[in-house]
């Protein structure tokens, strides 16, 4: 049978191959280019290029590599405190910050923190920002709220060394510091 011509499963008669119904008998034909017309299985997708046993086995595969890579890509916080003191009080002279980020100041060119009695209290005029070193590109290790009080030490380019009941907890420059 030619490429034009379709058959009738039901009663043989020939018909066009755009007929959708047997001219004799009035079964519905199968339309051109299914399975049950061309009597061949078609796969779609990927299958028609690989295999479905290599499918799975690439599939497989990308899950191993994925959960090896697992533990490299581990998020952790960030232990720097946040850049805003959650304290409601503005008189307060508390600041918050992480007793990490404090312990991570470089000590090995920063002399030991001078007692109480060395220094001036100054008191922060705006939203201050505490660097770890003497610059503005410095990370941000704390936040002092308007009115915080520190004692400040160790004028150096513009910056003075602050600390807060003792501990040093970076630096501030010193056009954010008045004297109370």
């Amino acid at each position: 049978m030619g490429g034009s011509y379709r058959q009738c499963g039901k009663c043989g008669k020939r018909a066009l191959s755009i007929a959708t119904r047997c001219p004799r008998c009035g079964e519905e034909l199968s339309a051109p280019g299914t399975p049950a017309a061309t009597g061949v299985d078609r796969v779609p997708g990927l299958r028609r290029f690989i295999s479905s046993g290599a499918l799975g086995m690439t599939i497989a595969l990308a899950i191993l590599l994925l959960v090896a890579e697992l533990p490299r890509f581990h998020w952790t916080p960030d232990p720097r405190p946040s850049l805003l003191a959650a304290d409601s009080t503005p008189s307060s002279s508390q600041v918050r910050y992480n007793s990490v980020a404090a312990a991570r100041l470089d000590t090995a060119t920063t002399p030991t923190p001078p007692p109480a009695s060395v220094g001036e209290v100054l008191v922060a005029r705006t939203w201050t920002k505490v660097h770890r070193a003497r610059n503005k590109a410095a990370d941000v290790e704390a936040v002092l709220l308007p009115r915080d009080s520190v004692v400040a030490d160790s004028l150096e380019q513009g910056w003075y060394r602050v600390a807060l009941d003792g501990t040093v907890i970076g630096y501030v420059h010193r056009s954010t510091l008045v004297h109370p």
